[in-house]
């Protein structure tokens, strides 16, 4: 288990299961996925799913608010390429906490700690285009835009891009040196 300034991140419990339920069925935040139409989840087997990839995540961090000790939404890396140090990171976020800078904070403290602790050399991410805080925060925080997907994502009766973005070691060192 770790902590940063306003949230706990320890590793996935079994009672996660009905937060992540929840942040699945939040309209807003479904805006921002792009893996599925924005509509109630099978709960069953929406929670075995995430089971599943929660505990195959190479590194999960399940974010816990300080102060409340309530469950806030969860941060992951996923190994894309072994052989290039190469991994995915995802992070989700219920929308009442939105705009508090606890992305910020999960983010910064999980890049972090996959460069040091796992040897990565590059981290991806992809976010819709019309999610712009979350490009702010990436960007902040010096992940670079390295392509976009033309309308990739269906979302309100319309197309988005999807933009994907990205972070090297030496990059993240520079700009991160604790």
């Amino acid at each position: 288990m770790f902590a940063t300034e306003n949230l706990i991140l320890r590793g996935f419990q079994d009672d996660d299961l009905e937060g992540i339920l929840a942040l699945r069925n939040d309209p807003l935040v479904q805006r921002t996925q792009t893996f599925s139409a924005i509509a109630p989840a099978p709960s069953s087997k929406y929670k075995e799913y995430m089971k599943t990839f929660a505990e195959g995540s190479a590194l999960w961090f399940s974010l816990v608010h300080k102060e409340s000790l309530n469950f806030i939404g969860f941060c992951c890396i996923n190994l894309l390429e072994g052989k290039n140090r190469d991994a995915r990171l995802g992070i989700t976020i219920a929308s009442r906490f939105w705009g508090k800078g606890y992305g910020t904070e999960a983010t910064r403290f999980t890049v972090n700690h996959a460069f040091k602790y796992f040897g990565l050399q590059r981290i991806s991410l992809d976010v819709t285009e019309s999610n712009a805080r979350a490009q702010a925060v990436y960007a902040k925080l010096g992940f670079k835009v390295e392509g976009r997907k033309r309308r990739g994502n269906w979302v309100n009766g319309h197309w988005e891009d999807i933009i994907y973005m990205g972070v090297l070691d030496d990059e993240w060192t520079e700009l991160h040196p604790e």
